[in-house]
C-alpha cells in the first residue's frame, strides 16, 4: 500500500514540477541510481523536497526518504499520515531529543536514497544559511554512503516561505559528482558550502549560455 501511495505522488508532483514549473538538469549522470545514498541541496522553498523528489524515476519512489522538520510535518495526526505514507518524509526533531537524527539514519539502513537540507531550514532565495551538523553526524554513522551534492536556482522565487501557490518560474538544477564529506568539525562546513558555490558558480554559467545545456529540458 505504501509503495502505492508513494507512486501516486510521485506521479502527482511529476505533473507540477514539469508541466507548472519546469526545470533543466546539468549533471543528472551524478544522480544515485539506488540507495543508501544521500543527496543533499540548498533550501529556499518547500518545492525543493518536490523538486528533487521527481529526479528520481518513479519505479524509485518507495525507497526515496526526504528528511522534514517533525515540529512542522508531523504536528497533527492527519498531516503524519500524509507525510509518512505519501511523501516519505521521515522527521527530523530540530529542538534535540534522544537521537534526532534515527529516522534518517532507519532510512539509509533499508538503503534509501534520503533527501537533506544541510542548512535544515528554508532561507531567503538564492542565499545559502548556516551549514547545521545534521549531515556531519550521518557521515560519522555511514562512512560508505555517498553524497551527491545538487543546486537548485529558482524555487525560492517560485514559492518563497510565506506563500502557498507556486509562481511558474522555469527551475535550474545542477547535480555534482558524489563524494564523501569530512567528519572534522571545523572543515565541514567550509567543505558543504564550497561545493554548494561552485554548483552555484556553474549553474549561472549556464544561465548566461544556454548553449551549455546538454542535458535537455524537462
Amino acid at each position: 500500500m505504501d509503495a502505492l501511495c508513494r507512486t501516486l505522488f510521485a506521479l502527482a508532483v511529476r505533473i507540477v514540477t514539469v508541466f507548472w514549473l519546469g526545470y533543466s538538469l546539468r549533471g543528472a549522470e551524478h544522480l544515485p541510481r539506488r540507495g543508501p545514498a544521500i543527496v543533499i541541496a540548498n533550501h529556499n522553498s518547500h518545492l525543493d523536497a518536490l523538486i528533487l523528489f521527481s529526479l528520481f524515476p518513479i519505479g524509485l519512489a518507495p525507497s526515496i526518504s526526504i528528511a522534514a522538520a517533525a515540529d512542522y510535518f508531523f504536528s497533527g495526526s492527519v498531516r503524519r499520515f500524509l507525510a509518512e505514507r505519501f511523501a516519505g518524509l521521515v522527521p527530523i526533531a530540530r529542538h534535540g531529543g534522544r537521537d534526532p537524527l534515527g529516522p534518517a539514519a532507519a532510512a539509509l539502513q533499508r538503503g534509501n536514497v534520503l533527501i537533506l537540507f544541510p542548512e535544515g531550514t528554508r532561507g531567503a532565495p538564492d542565499v545559502m544559511g548556516d551549514i547545521k551538523p545534521g549531515l556531519r553526524h550521518l557521515a560519522r554513522r555511514f562512512p560508505r554512503v555517498p553524497v551527491c551534492p545538487v543546486y537548485l536556482h529558482g524555487p525560492g522565487r517560485s514559492l518563497p516561505k510565506g506563500c502557498r501557490i507556486p509562481v511558474p518560474i522555469f527551475i535550474d538544477i545542477c547535480a555534482g559528482a558524489p563524494f564523501f564529506p569530512t567528519t572534522d568539525r571545523e572543515a565541514f562546513p567550509r567543505q558543504i558550502r564550497s561545493l554548494f558555490e561552485n554548483l552555484r558558480a556553474q549553474t549561472l554559467a549556464g544561465l548566461a549560455d544556454p548553449q551549455d545545456d546538454d542535458d535537455g529540458y524537462a
